[in-house]
């Protein structure tokens, strides 16, 4: 279980979130809506470990994720930023086996199936679209299955049937009790398999 309490975020003289408490219980899919400004990005760093609020405390399990070293948080949880660029020209597939070199073939067929990322697996990463590359993103976060997964935007550039493939990936990944907490430009109604929507707008 994640506990946010009494947040407060900042970069350097200007607050962005004030007073934030949430519970994020283990095996359950969280999605952060808001508008632009509102803090989601900024909440997803701290509650990753990322970030240290001005205020407050993050705690996973009851311990506080600040007595985290960095190789503690890269073996509890994976991040999918907002949006990521390659400057060398790796295949997908060589991207995908970095750093993963003990993941089951089971795995890796399973995630680039799952997400349709099969049909670019030779192609330079430098000339793919980006919903290609946040694609690769989300199995290079999926990959090792970590109990605790962070994505900020998953859905940006994202096709329909894509968004769907995603969907479904992460409701299986929830099943497998992994906890799940989503940055999403999305309405409530469009979030019903989410498990809790945190409206930072209402606040």
């Amino acid at each position: 279980m994640i506990s946010a309490s009494h947040l407060d975020l900042s970069y350097g003289e200007r607050t962005i979130l004030k007073d934030f408490s949430a519970t994020f219980t283990a095996g359950s899919i969280t999605a952060i809506v808001g508008a632009n400004g509102t803090g989601k990005s900024t909440l997803l760093a701290a509650l990753a470990g990322d970030l240290a609020p001005s205020r407050g405390d993050v705690t996973v399990n009851d311990q506080p994720i600040a007595s985290l070293n960095r190789t503690q948080l890269s073996q509890l949880r994976s991040v999918v930023q907002q949006s990521h660029s390659y400057w060398m020209a790796y295949t997908t597939e060589e991207i995908l086996r970095l750093a993963h070199g003990d993941i089951s073939e089971a795995r890796f067929d399973y995630l680039v199936e799952k997400l349709a990322i099969t049909p670019y697996l030779q192609q330079r990463v430098t000339t793919l679209s980006g919903g290609q590359s946040q694609r690769i993103e989300i199995a290079r976060a999926l990959m090792r299955e970590l109990p605790i997964i962070f994505l900020d935007e998953p859905f940006a550039s994202q096709d329909l049937k894509s968004i769907d493939a995603i969907i479904e990936l992460l409701q299986a990944e929830r099943a497998a009790g992994r906890t799940i907490v989503l940055v999403a430009h999305a309405r409530s109604e469009d979030l019903a398999w989410c498990d809790q929507i945190i409206n930072l707008n209402a606040r």
